[in-house]
């Protein structure tokens, strides 16, 4: 079925230069519109928040000639979005907002990803070899390195009180007129994916950890200021660590 919606697309789209075009196709036309620009709007809800609806349409009536739908599902579509937006010429002027459309890529795939599968589990003790235990962490975690205060930006548009607001965005801007940026961590401990900025030592140990790396080579790797049992203990309260397991060597 994914697949014939996906031709459907195809030839629905591709027949968009004949000037006897049949009715009944233009009308399926502004029904794929309506579909894509729902579709992006809930996977980039901050990217709407910054460009504003009616630039936002324009965007998604160039956009859906650059990436077609290839699966049949609207929720996949849209991942070259951020890269797209950085080669826009009108928004030249706001480089920021590829990176705050890759983080709310990763919040829209954290919230569709499938929960963690335990491996095979086993708890910190005075005798564990740290060498080949790793940690396990909950869906969607992943973590983004950036030169503008995503984050800021992110919460000041997602905030419903006013204060928070502006509290936000007065920040956020102070931080792009310094040049002031900050890595995302992304993760989804229950059903709704969290977003928090994370220091350098954080992000250094996150990228190592993320990517299967064990607690001691990453400990090797971090700065010495890093306090791992201070993060991990909260790490454990905000549900981003599920457990430990070790590698099994075939």
């Amino acid at each position: 079925m994914s697949n014939y919606q996906a031709q459907l697309f195809q030839d629905i789209w591709n027949s968009i230069d004949t000037q006897a075009q049949d009715a009944g196709i233009t009308i399926y036309r502004q029904n794929l519109l309506m579909n894509a620009e729902r579709a992006l709007s809930i996977t980039y809800p901050t990217v709407v928040e910054l460009v504003g609806e009616e630039f936002f349409s324009l965007i998604v009536r160039d956009f859906i000639n650059y990436e077609k739908l290839s699966g049949g599902d609207w929720g996949e579509w849209g991942e070259s979005l951020p890269d797209w937006l950085a080669e826009n010429e009108s928004l030249a002027s706001f480089p920021f907002i590829c990176d705050c459309a890759k983080l709310d890529w990763l919040c829209h795939q954290a919230e569709r990803d499938a929960e963690v599968h335990s491996k095979t589990a086993t708890h910190i003790t005075t005798d564990t070899d740290l060498t080949q235990l790793s940690i396990q962490y909950c869906a969607g975690a992943n973590v983004l390195q950036s030169n503008y205060p995503l984050v800021d930006i992110k919460r000041g548009h997602q905030a419903t009180d006013d204060h928070d607001r502006h509290y936000y965005l007065r920040h956020a801007k102070d931080k792009i007129s310094q040049g002031i940026g900050q890595n995302a961590l992304v993760w989804r401990p229950q059903w709704q994916s969290l977003v928090r900025d994370v220091n350098s030592d954080e992000s250094d140990w996150l990228t190592i950890t993320l990517n299967g790396g064990s607690i001691s080579e990453a400990l090797d790797k971090v700065s010495t200021t890093f306090n791992f049992e201070t993060w991990l203990n909260q790490s454990i309260q905000d549900g981003l660590v599920k457990g430990f397991y070790k590698e099994t060597k075939k």
